[in-house]
């Protein structure tokens, strides 16, 4: 009898699938203790809660109970409840089947209880020595060391399986993190250095208004529409590309294998058509649009970091343009991107050294022709690139946050200047002066006690002084915009409503804001003289600011046609060039003392 594992036996549970078979413990100890005891036939077993291994030596189908080797476990069980932890007996049954002689010991777990037993038989009978015993003990002990350790090797190895799928993956939606796309984008970055056919696409993608869903249903919804999110991503791709969650509500994709832009602008469009339908989400629908930049391989640069950031660049201007679309990187986006960083910098240092002063534009009443009171105008003076355009830096003050710092700067100057104005020309009458309030200084809690400390500290009457809000300020938090007018209009200051028709102008919240003029904005007077629709609707607006009691001031006047209409149809304000472009203070004072009248 060869004492080798019979062919079909079961072993080894340590050993991955596909690799070249290696003995598993039990099968190498059943082995040793055949040879250590000098017997034909050795067995383990284990049924543990893992799947049962076993490994046999010698064993014979006619020496199993039903030619199974877990049968033999089923009558060792039974032989160790009876007997203890050692069993020693002629196993024949009554027919003669099965061994002579046989012996066993308990497999033990790591907790230290049974999980299978290493058997010894032999054909003939026999007794088995203390001795042989002690050494089935111990060949037994070294099997269970031996498979524990196996075990948490094996545990080891499952938890670093673990620890890195966490590692690179997004724990909510299960896609891919930044830092398992990046490594993917590195080997696509090489893979088409060697093969310059093979390029491919990145697009980035931010949702459109996502923090609106968070804070009006709440960041588990927030975080059930991200998941959707994912799952409609991959439907729009095919098995070879990877989408990723970068972190917040921006995706990446990394489309393979694409030969052309008008592929990846399909990919682009085809997640727009995705979403076009609504997301459910725990009974709400929710529509959910978004912004895509796209980067081709071969228009950036080959670092993975700037191929990412390359589509950043490309989705904010898609962003910019009105979302719910794509737009292609080309490198005017990076210089752009470098003129605004410079900018934010100067910007910065700007508000800290004052190089920032105001110009003021004469507002006319035009039922009299007499100066009326000023806008003041923020203006810039770099010290380097000269006169820089509001139109430059105010958006990205906006975006900073630095218009808070300058907002309150111009509030204090315009003031002071216009009180110092008034004590120098009380003849002129009341004049005021109006300042832009922006739609984040708008936004912050104590608004009205700022503005009250700076009337005490220039000690200028609140009448004199009018803030210019526009419609999107106010109707970004109706409620709370409410409280701040009433807050404003009980110091005596008056409100004036900017570039009036531009946004969301009805009569209906018109009433219920609490403003004291509108300012109609110059898209409407430009063309007023010339075409009548446009008339038409400054006359529309006149009509409404009257039925709610407003007064209205044209901006944009710049020909004398333009005031004559505007004259006709009852206007109470206008500014313009027609009158003066916006002046220095020194200017200001020229023109008060003049009297000039128009």
């Amino acid at each position: 009898m060869q004492h080798e594992l019979e062919p079909g036996t079961q072993a080894s549970d340590d050993v991955d699938a596909g690799a070249p078979a290696v003995p598993s413990p039990s099968e190498r100890h059943a082995r040793l203790a055949a040879l250590a005891l000098g017997v034909p036939c050795a067995l383990a077993v284990r049924d543990g809660a893992r799947a049962p291994t076993m490994g046999t030596v010698g064993f014979p189908d006619w020496f199993l109970v039903g030619g199974d080797p877990l049968a033999l476990l089923g009558v060792a069980r039974d032989w160790v409840r009876a007997g203890g932890a050692l069993l020693v007996r002629d196993a024949r049954g009554a027919g003669g089947e099965g061994p002579a002689a046989l012996a066993g010991v308990p497999l033990l777990g790591r907790a230290g209880e049974a999980e299978g037993y290493l058997l010894v038989a032999d054909e003939r009978p026999r007794d088995w020595s203390d001795a042989e015993l002690a050494m089935l003990r111990e060949i037994a002990s070294t099997a269970d060391a031996e498979t524990h350790a196996l075990a948490e090797l094996a545990e080891h190895r499952e938890a670093e399986d673990q620890l890195r799928h966490s590692t690179l993956h997004d724990a909510l939606t299960g896609l891919p993190n930044r830092a398992l796309f990046t490594e993917r984008l590195a080997h696509a970055v090489q893979r088409v250095k060697r093969h310059p056919e093979q390029a491919f696409a990145v697009l980035f993608i931010d949702l459109d208004r996502f923090k609106v869903v968070n804070d009006s249903l709440g960041h588990h919804v927030g975080d059930e529409l991200l998941i959707a999110v994912a799952d409609r991503l991959q439907r729009c791709l095919r098995e070879e590309d990877t989408v990723a969650r970068l972190g917040g509500d921006e995706f990446a994709l990394l489309l393979e294998g694409v030969h052309s832009d008008d592929d990846a602008v399909r990919v682009a469009e085809r997640i727009h058509t995705e979403f076009s339908s609504p997301v459910n989400l725990g009974g709400f629908e929710v529509f959910t649009s978004m912004s895509v930049g796209i980067v081709m391989s071969s228009s950036a640069h080959e670092l993975p970091a700037y191929l990412l950031r390359s589509a950043d660049m490309a989705m904010y201007n898609a962003k910019a343009a009105g979302r719910a679309r794509w737009a292609m990187f080309d490198h005017t986006m990076h210089a752009q991107a470098l003129f605004r960083l410079q900018l934010d910098t100067d910007l910065r240092r700007a508000v800290e050294r004052d190089e920032f002063h105001l110009n003021y534009q004469p507002v006319v009443n035009l039922a009299t022709g007499r100066l009326a009171g000023f806008e003041a105008l923020i203006r810039w003076a770099h010290p380097e690139r000269g006169f820089v355009s509001p139109t430059q830096f105010i958006p990205v003050a906006e975006e900073t946050g630095l218009i808070v710092p300058m907002g309150r700067w111009v509030l204090r100057e315009a003031c002071r200047q216009l009180r110092e104005w008034q004590d120098r020309f009380p003849e002129a009458g009341p004049l005021f002066v109006s300042v832009n309030i922006s739609a984040r200084q708008f936004a912050q809690s104590g608004l009205s006690a700022q503005v009250s400390y700076i009337l005490r500290e220039t000690r200028l009457d609140p009448a004199s002084l009018k803030l210019e809000i526009t419609e999107s300020s106010v109707l970004e938090n109706t409620q709370q915009s409410m409280q701040a007018l009433r807050e404003l209009r009980a110091l005596g200051v008056e409100i004036y409503m900017d570039d009036f028709g531009t946004g969301y102008s009805s009569l209906s919240y018109l009433h219920r804001l609490e403003v004291d003029a509108l300012k109609i904005d110059r898209s409407f007077v430009r063309d007023m003289a010339t075409q009548q629709r446009q008339t038409d609707f400054v006359t529309t607006i006149l009509m409404l600011a009257r039925s709610v009691r407003l007064r209205a001031v044209a901006e944009g006047v710049e020909h004398p046609e333009q005031l004559a209409v505007l004259r006709r149809l009852g206007c109470d304000f206008g500014q313009g060039y027609l009158f003066s472009p916006p002046v220095d203070p020194s200017g200001v004072a020229a023109m008060i003392a003049a009297g000039k009248t128009w």
